[in-house]
């Protein structure tokens, strides 16, 4: 897949156990994939801490494969444990392990390993993630709050799509996810070099110390967790005193969410939980990414018509400019997979009803006429470097996984 650029890390996190708080550190220097806090012990599988709480007897199988030698055996199970919110049953082990032999083996592309992994409709969410309005929108939200900070957390961060973007361009980055599935997709396909960690933030809070001015982030995700106050307590705590806590695309319970799950708040209970930070509409965010302008704070109690709320805290502005509609420097942009030009006009073919419906409210994905249509022809050929930015910007060429 294209590289990311290595950069020098800043110091990075202790990680702390989470049923006692204590540090991790190995057991010792020869299972570098065991460690403990002097109490308990917790598997790291691929690099990827498994602290999720309340597992024990998936980390104890773990721990024994682990112990044995069976690696891909330990990755498989991993694999198979899923969220609150998966529609499906996880994979048997047999398949899992195939899915570990293929991605390994470099026969198994990002699509096929997500739908042999039963993400269902999830599957489609995360290969389209980067055309979508509220990918656009985390991207607005970083950039009018950057602070050029030494690391970026992302909660609920998925197989890393944001982080990648923030990772391009020098900041390192940090992704927490209660699913492993979507951390080992990461490390593989996505952000390599990331630090990942498995961990439950809701039940058991973030398992890492405070990286002090760090910006954390959350998005697209913080409607889904029941505990809102105790995860903005502990993105607060890991921020420090100067860094930002993110929240983006926070869904709004007055406004119908067309079936979408977890247990959206009104743009008021949001807001009552982060005094005194800045409230956006979240879709102007993906206007202000493609103009290229500022959003400004709004309100909550004008935003009870908006589909979904941002959160900046502090409130106040950017440190540093920053510009995630350039592209990145060595990175290879391929066209669209989404896009093609059907009666001479250029549109989006939403590979499920639930995404067209959900991003239907998004025009840059959509040609004007002849000209649009020659210029996306263009891109499909080799576009040239003065037209890259704009065909970013409007995700008409994208930086996808070698094997998408």
């Amino acid at each position: 897949m294209n590289q990311l650029r290595r950069t020098p890390d800043a110091a990075a996190p202790r990680l702390l156990a989470p049923d006692t708080g204590r540090p991790l550190y190995p057991r010792d220097p020869a299972t570098p994939d065991l460690w403990t806090d002097g109490i308990g012990h917790w598997p790291v599988v691929e690099g990827i801490p498994f602290l999720r709480a309340g597992r024990d007897l998936l980390r104890d199988s773990v721990i024994q494969a682990l112990e044995q030698g069976e690696r891909r055996r330990a990755i498989a199970l991993l694999l198979r444990d899923q969220d609150d919110h998966a529609r499906i049953p996880p994979p048997s082990v047999e398949e899992a392990l195939a899915v570990v032999a293929g991605v390994e083996d470099g026969t198994m592309g990002l699509r096929q390993a997500m739908d042999r992994l039963c993400f269902g409709p999830v599957s489609a969410y995360f290969a389209h993630r980067q055309s979508a309005p509220t990918f656009l929108s985390a991207l607005g939200l970083l950039a009018q709050h950057w602070d050029a900070p030494p690391r970026v957390v992302e909660v609920a961060c998925g197989i890393g799509q944001v982080l990648r973007e923030v990772m391009l361009r020098g900041t390192p980055g940090m992704g927490v996810d209660v699913v492993f599935a979507k951390l080992w997709l990461a490390r593989h396909f996505i952000v390599p070099e990331a630090w990942l960690v498995c961990a439950d933030v809701a039940a058991s809070g973030l398992p890492l110390s405070c990286v002090e001015g760090a910006t954390v982030l959350c998005h697209d995700a913080f409607y889904f967790l029941p505990d809102k106050a105790g995860v903005l307590l502990e993105m607060r705590r890991v921020a420090g005193e100067t860094g930002r806590v993110l929240v983006g695309h926070a869904h709004n319970r007055r406004v119908d969410q067309r079936g979408v799950g977890g247990s959206p708040l009104s743009p008021e209970e949001y807001a009552a939980l982060l005094p005194q930070a800045a409230c956006y509409d979240d879709a102007a965010f993906v206007t202000g990414f493609l103009e290229q302008h500022p959003v400004p704070a709004s309100a909550p109690e004008s935003l009870r018509h908006a589909e979904a709320l941002s959160f900046a805290w502090p409130g106040g502005p950017a440190l540093r400019a920053i510009d995630f509609g350039a592209p990145a420097p060595g990175v290879r942009l391929r066209p669209n997979p989404l896009l093609s030009v059907r009666d001479g006009l250029l549109s989006p073919a939403w590979p499920t009803p639930g995404l067209a419906l959900e991003y239907a409210n998004a025009p840059y994905l959509r040609g004007d006429g002849a000209d649009d249509t020659a210029l996306f022809t263009r891109a499909t050929r080799g576009a040239m470097p003065d037209e890259r930015p704009v065909l970013l910007r409007r995700r008409w060429l994208l930086d996808l996984p070698e094997r998408w």
